[in-house]
């Protein structure tokens, strides 16, 4: 570990972070190679947050974010610091739509390219998509992992508004291409969300080359908690921030705790901030406060054989087929190894509204109706299960909607920095690189407020 930190760290009290998902464990990292003394209270038994990978029988089930393009590039930047770059592993990146009793598969990195040959749209929409492609590359710039702030003044439409404005995207295009899209990574309709999160996935997970680590996404925050003091089973009931420091109040298995810090950054979902924050502004804790997540659920099924005729390592699926699915990912196309030779492993997602609904549904109420809807795209797989693993995600991504992005403009130019420092997916497109971003800026702003005093 580097010690670059101004004044050392051995007359420092401990800077805190409140989360130990890839944001928090971002920051943390962050912060103890500046030399800074670092402790993490993480209310979960383990690390890692929404980046989960579980075994079993030989299988390697990632049970949340999965997804490592080669445009991550900050968690690409941990991954090499973290001493695993040698664990990455080209991923599969033929991604499926499913259309018309088929599945029309597209290559990832070629992705502009395999759209312009493929049959799931006319000749007449593969020239409108070109108006897509272009519009994409003109936005690029502005589709930060860490602040979307500067998309602000695209912030106005939905997908659906965007395409009924375009010529020749409002039909194929936007129900087999766009809304699919939308759906299988944000789980949330394409007449719902802000056109700046169409653009995000375009540049930054579509057309990008994809990776996994050999032995599953979890491998990742893991090591990078190797290194850092992480308190498990640890509930925050306070951070109030005080002249010269923070006061922090947690819980664990030891008893009440209550001690003062150097600082403290607060890496949990934005809606919860306020209730643990007394001391925000209240226009911050207004922004914050209003802030909404999405749900999902995740149904990893073990097959005695792979689906037969796909090689595909993920299936967009559009509205009307397979509902109430966003996705599908054929977990045994990913990486090798993932599987024990000759199996099959799927992961089965369910959108937003239907897991809001069912989150207390069991086991396997949940698989059943998951099987159900996945038998519509790879007929039969229902009876090659031999095992399933549900996991729960609520809160699961920011609900994005349009004007959300004008409003973070606003409030981050209103806001002041201090001692706890905010971090999270909701400054951005809610993802594992985005996350990683707003930990390290929270860990850069805690650097440049106390090295003041």
């Amino acid at each position: 570990m580097s010690a670059s930190d101004d004044g050392g760290s051995a007359d420092r009290a401990p800077t805190f972070v409140v989360g130990a998902g890839p944001s928090g464990l971002a920051a943390a990292w962050r912060l103890r190679r500046h030399g800074r003394p670092v402790v993490v209270l993480e209310q979960r038994d383990r690390v890692g947050g929404q980046v989960s990978s579980h075994r079993h029988d030989g299988f390697l089930m990632e049970e949340g974010a999965s997804l490592l393009p080669s445009a991550y590039a900050p968690v690409l930047r941990l991954v090499r610091e973290a001493g695993l770059e040698g664990e990455l592993v080209p991923a599969g990146s033929v991604v499926g739509f499913a259309h018309d009793g088929r599945i029309h598969e597209l290559r990832s990195e070629r992705l502009l390219g395999d759209a312009l040959r493929t049959r799931i749209v006319s000749a007449r929409s593969k020239l409108a998509m070109l108006r897509l492609g272009v519009d994409g590359l003109r936005m690029q710039r502005r589709l930060d992992c860490e602040d979307l702030s500067g998309a602000a003044d695209l912030d106005t439409l939905t997908p659906r508004e965007y395409c009924a404005a375009r010529w020749g995207l409002d039909g194929e295009v936007y129900h087999r291409i766009v809304d699919p899209t939308v759906r299988g990574i944000m789980g949330t309709r394409g007449d719902e969300t802000s056109v700046v999160e169409l653009f995000f996935l375009l540049s930054n997970i579509l057309g990008s080359e994809l990776f996994a680590l050999r032995d599953g996404y979890s491998a990742l925050p893991r090591r990078l908690a190797r290194d850092l003091d992480v308190r498990l089973g640890a509930t925050v009931h306070g951070v109030e921030e005080r002249p010269g420091g923070v006061r922090v109040a947690w819980e664990d298995a030891d008893g009440r705790h209550e001690q003062t810090g150097d600082a403290c950054v607060v890496a949990i979902a934005a809606d919860r901030i306020p209730g643990l924050v007394p001391t925000l502004d209240p226009d911050t804790a207004r922004f914050l406060g209003g802030i909404r997540y999405t749900a999902s659920m995740t149904v990893n099924v073990g097959l005695t054989r792979p689906p037969a005729g796909i090689a595909a390592s993920v299936v967009q699926l559009p509205r009307g087929t397979a509902d109430p699915l966003m996705s599908l990912t054929l977990e045994h196309h990913k990486a090798p190894g993932r599987v024990p030779d000759g199996r099959g492993l799927v992961c089965i997602l369910t959108e937003s509204d239907w897991s809001q609904r069912h989150l207390e549904d069991d086991d396997e109420a949940v698989t059943s109706a998951a099987l159900a809807a996945a038998e519509e795209v790879l007929p039969g797989i229902s009876d090659d299960v031999t095992f399933a693993h549900v996991a729960r995600w609520s809160p699961c991504v920011v609900a994005s909607r349009p004007g959300l992005y004008r409003e973070l403009r606003d409030w981050s130019a209103r806001r002041q920095p201090g001692r706890v420092a905010l971090a999270g997916t909701f400054t951005s497109s809610s993802n594992v690189a985005s996350a990683t971003a707003a930990g390290e800026r929270a860990a850069r702003e805690v650097l440049t407020v106390t090295a003041r005093h």
